[in-house]
């Protein structure tokens, strides 16, 4: 009888000499934490189904008041943080959910290098997990949105296909669409990759195609909004998307009892989705922003700096990109000096598709570096034990931070990060405990501070950080940016405005004779009078109509 495997209890082990200090901490602050835009819009959307909102309604109705939003964002995530915020209490759960996602990520990592090396790999791979800055920022106490749940779900998928388990796989796959479509590059890189077993494993492509169908049909019908069932929405899981997986699993799964698979099939299928695609929705062809408001791209999309291609943080934040995007590339060169065979090659697709996605959108280096992580440790590992030392400290990401720190320089970088912390603060429960000094009501605020308000108060916004409230976005550039505001104001019932001088879009909408201009001049209008002040952030009341 085989000896069991000890990765489970490495997993456990590092993920400890994390989760610990991380406990420690949390205690010692009186567990309070700090929520970026996307965990605190999660935490409003968990708090709303608590109350009572229906399971299959994500309508946000605080945002784009008085009209409420349509969120795509999905119960997957929902249910489980409100599973634990009833047995452990909200400020007990928002510091344990990022940790509890954060063991099986580990243990996937340690089982995909154990695969590619052997045991000094998968030890290898969860140090250079504790040293890369992805799990401190995706794990730390306070992350609940849906990045680090996708990231553990699409792990788990690269290790099923390299222990060729494609039940199991396929399954991941669908939940991994589920959560969100960040997913989508590396479910198509996955199919991809089940599609080959044609070549030689028939009953395997057959199984994997025959669950992506199942898992895909019962997600629509189980853990998807109402309104998506039946609509073709692009940038959520809905018809469109179960539609895709249904007719791509069911057809591999076809060819898969074919007596010859003959490589027209597989092309003949892959042309029979883009026809159905283009049947159903051809604006999903661009991907889930293909139905966004074109207006967006210059007001929204291409100021939010985690959407940026990678070539622009170089500019912006020199730091940062060597400490993301060039470690990432780093890993993924040295995962190719992994041992031979499918795990290796699984390994670099999916890191390399996470690259691709990254040159376009930074926020992908995270999937990229974890992706690579494992051929970078199987890598190491097959050096002796100076040399795989060596190896270890200069090939973790903490030294690629460091050499970032050198390229940007100590003062340009301090005065960034100065800066982003004042914008950090323009969101923070003190900023809005201003409004819950007054009467709660409709405010209009800048567009990454919508989340925190919902979170922190009672009120309700007009926008947030979100291509789904075009409206809203729109609607508050042109109230503090526009020459008529009182008006828009009156049409959606505002009763406050709250600003910040340090978020960057204060330099946006300062244009001439907009609101925000008047202000930064030191000109508070006839019809707004001073309701509180903290540093940046400013809160004023309406003239009574």
């Amino acid at each position: 009888m085989s000896r069991p495997s000890p990765i489970l209890g490495l997993a456990v082990l590092f993920w400890l000499l994390f989760a610990l200090p991380a406990l420690l901490l949390a205690h010692r602050n009186g567990w309070a934490v700090t929520l970026d835009t996307d965990s605190a819009m999660r935490l409003v959307q968990v708090r709303d189904l608590l109350h009572g909102q229906s399971w299959f309604d994500t309508t946000q109705w605080r945002m784009n008041t008085p009209f409420g939003l349509a969120m795509h964002w999905s119960r997957l995530v929902d249910a489980p943080l409100a599973l634990l915020i009833r047995l452990a209490g909200e400020k007990y759960a928002l510091v344990l959910w990022p940790l509890l996602v954060l063991l099986p990520v580990l243990l996937a990592l340690a089982r995909i290098a154990e695969r590619l090396g052997g045991p000094m790999a998968a030890i290898t791979v969860l140090m250079l997990g504790l040293m890369a800055a992805e799990v401190d920022g995706l794990f730390s106490p306070g992350s609940i949105d849906h990045h680090n749940v996708q990231l553990a779900l699409m792990l788990w998928t690269l290790l099923f296909l390299i222990e060729q388990r494609p039940r199991l796989a396929a399954l991941f796959v669908a939940l991994g669409l589920g959560v969100g479509l960040e997913s989508l590059p590396y479910a198509a890189v996955a199919i991809a990759a089940a599609a080959l077993w044609l070549k030689d494993d028939s009953l395997r492509a057959k199984n994997f195609g025959l669950m992506l169908a199942a898992s895909a049909a019962v997600l629509l019908f189980t853990a998807t909004a109402a309104r998506y069932r039946t609509d073709f929405a692009c940038d959520t899981y809905s018809l469109f998307y179960a539609l895709e997986l249904c007719a791509g699993g069911l057809g591999l799964a076809l060819i898969a009892w074919l007596p010859r698979h003959r490589p027209w099939a597989v092309a003949g299928l892959a042309l029979g989705l883009v026809i159905l695609a283009v049947a159903t929705n051809p604006l999903c062809l661009a991907g889930p922003y293909g139905g966004m408001d074109v207006r967006l791209k210059a007001l929204f999309l291409s100021r939010v700096s985690e959407a940026e291609p990678a070539l622009l943080i170089a500019r912006s934040a020199p730091s940062e990109f060597v400490a993301a995007f060039a470690y990432g590339c780093f890993a993924l060169a040295a995962a190719v000096f992994a041992p031979r065979g499918r795990a290796r090659l699984l390994v670099l697709a999916f890191a390399a598709m996470a690259l691709v996605v990254a040159s376009l959108q930074i926020r992908a280096s995270s999937f990229a570096i974890l992706f690579a992580l494992p051929g970078l440790a199987a890598a190491l590992s097959r050096l002796k034990l100076m040399p795989s030392i060596a190896g270890l400290l200069l090939g973790s990401q903490v030294s690629f931070a460091a050499a970032g720190v050198l390229v940007e320089g100590t003062e340009r970088q301090n005065r960034r990060l100065n800066s982003f912390s004042r914008q950090v603060d323009c969101n923070s429960d003190k900023a809005m405990a201003l409004l819950n000094r007054l009467s709660p009501g409709r405010v209009a605020a800048f567009v990454d501070q919508g989340p925190a308000l919902l979170a922190y108060t009672k009120d309700a916004a007009i926008a947030g950080p979100y291509h789904r409230d075009a409206a809203g976005i729109l609607d508050t550039y042109a109230i503090f940016a526009g020459p008529a505001p009182q008006q828009l104001l009156k049409a959606r019932g505002i009763s406050y405005v709250m600003t910040c001088a340090a978020s960057p879009d204060w330099d946006v909408y300062r244009l001439k004779g907009g609101l925000i201009a008047q202000l930064a001049a030191g000109h508070v209008p006839a019809w707004l009078s001073p309701a509180g002040r903290l540093g940046d952030v400013a809160v004023y009341r309406l003239a009574a109509r």
